[in-house]
């Protein structure tokens, strides 16, 4: 071994912060965009935003040219006409409430109760002890402990805020959650007898779907069990979920919104959320030589201008790039456009790649965090990219499109007489499109759709 100097020549691929950029800025949805260019407008004395223009029907260059920058900031965005409600409505953010939580609910009942002093505070200590679900965290016996009271003191606290609204908030567990549920309903006291009794004794065999084991135990026809087990399902199995801090309500602003025009579709990008960017023209005077005494001033407005610039192209090479994604999405999936999810194709990235004319990469970051407005609905635009099975008469046949004609077989089933997942599978192949049971079995969990002893009526 020895040591010395050697010249070799290797070809690398460097990724440049501008290049690093240029990726981000195509990643982001229309929401992380919009934060992004609040930043960049914060730390870019040369950007600044300018009122919107009428410039529909007019085209866009994806070259930029310098002179159109410094001497007027170009407009890089083409503004289209967008639904009424996503106009003149604001970010969603601004839909928002303040929304109370489960806590603040009890107590503000709870503090217009008459009640002892010690309970009250026994009380106030139960609330604060609540899960998500409207569930105890702990037992009375731990509260007393925590507390220093008498056990008696805390089963009465805790009898008196289950009769606070939302029903069923602060059971120790799903069976008494239930019961106390199964009090407030208007019932004959033998209708309410038996719902207990099922609720007490066979809970574990409501969710088997062992309708008849429970019919012979109580004495009764399945047909019965049936009526009461509808019953105990229609309850609220978690009375805490709904307030504020359980499940928080997520607003998705959709990166494109396609409409259709006849048997065409129009391509609408949702830019209205967004500022639209331009170059302070006082700065493009130093650059363009009418402030020359100061030239560190002009190296920071140079290298400045040089950030804009390529800021600019940017959003706009992600807006052409989003542009072209959502039509050729348009041309392979032509008939989930036209029909909805039935109409689907398996389709992969590489597809998308080809017809845009640019790399598999380039599309996994088009279409990452993205959403896309459809006439059926809105969806992510990673939906359209799946796999599929052979089908004898129509080719390849998407995943999703099979889980929609399960859903379809099974939405039209007759109740007493449900299909089994091999029947199902049957019934595909005879349609052309071979698939197993288990495959079946897998795309019907997927749909949180029940077994076929879950599913019988009686």
């Amino acid at each position: 071994m020895e040591i010395g100097l050697h010249l070799e020549q290797t070809q690398k691929l460097i990724i440049t912060p501008e290049l690093r950029q240029a990726i981000e800025i195509l990643q982001l949805s229309t929401t992380d965009l919009l934060e992004f260019s609040s930043q960049a407008l914060a730390e870019n004395p040369l950007l600044e935003t300018s009122e919107p223009e009428d410039t529909a029907g007019k085209e866009t260059s994806k070259r930029i040219d310098w002179e159109l920058f410094v001497s007027k900031s170009r407009d890089y965005s083409e503004i289209r006409g967008l639904p009424r409600e996503m106009r003149e409505d604001g970010p969603h953010e601004s839909m928002l409430t303040n929304r109370v939580t489960l806590e603040e609910h009890l107590l503000s009942q709870w503090r217009f109760m008459s009640l002892r002093p010690a309970i009250r505070r026994i009380g106030e200590y139960f609330i604060g002890n609540l899960n998500s679900s409207g569930y105890l965290a702990i037992t009375p016996e731990q509260a007393a402990a925590d507390l220093g009271c008498e056990r008696a003191l805390a089963l009465e606290a805790l009898r008196q805020l289950q009769s606070l609204e939302p029903v069923g908030v602060c059971a120790q567990d799903l069976r008494q959650c239930l019961l106390l549920q199964v009090e407030h309903l208007i019932l004959e006291q033998t209708d309410k007898e038996l719902l207990r009794q099922i609720i007490i004794h066979h809970l574990e065999d409501i969710g088997r779907g062992g309708l008849v084991r429970i019919a012979k135990a109580m004495a009764l026809t399945p047909a019965a069990v049936q009526t009461l087990v509808d019953r105990i399902r229609r309850l609220n199995p978690k009375p805490g979920v709904g307030f504020a801090g359980t499940e928080e309500t997520v607003y998705i602003v959709p990166d494109v919104v396609v409409e259709r025009q006849g048997e065409d579709f129009r391509v609408v990008l949702s830019e209205n959320f967004l500022p639209r960017i331009t170059i302070n023209e006082t700065y493009t005077k130093v650059l363009m030589g009418q402030s020359q005494e100061d030239r560190a001033a002009k190296a920071y407005v140079e290298t400045k201008l040089n950030q804009a610039a390529w800021l600019m192209r940017c959003l706009e090479q992600r807006r052409s790039t989003i542009h072209k994604v959502t039509e050729a999405l348009i041309k392979y999936q032509r008939d989930f456009f036209l029909r909805g999810v039935s109409g689907l194709r398996p389709l992969t990235m590489r597809q998308i790649a080809d017809d845009v004319g640019v790399h598999e990469s380039t599309i996994s970051r088009a279409a990452a965090n993205k959403y896309i407005q459809t006439p059926h609905g809105v969806y992510e635009f990673k939906f359209f990219f799946m796999p599929g099975l052979e089908s004898a008469d129509k080719g390849s046949v998407s995943t999703e499109s099979i889980r929609e004609t399960i859903r379809e077989m099974i939405r039209g089933e007759n109740p007493a007489k449900p299909y089994t997942d091999q029947q199902i599978a049957d019934m595909l192949g005879n349609q052309g499109t071979r698939i197993a049971r288990r495959t079946v079995a897998k795309y019907r969990e997927e749909l949180n759709i029940r077994s076929t002893a879950l599913r019988r009526r009686y």
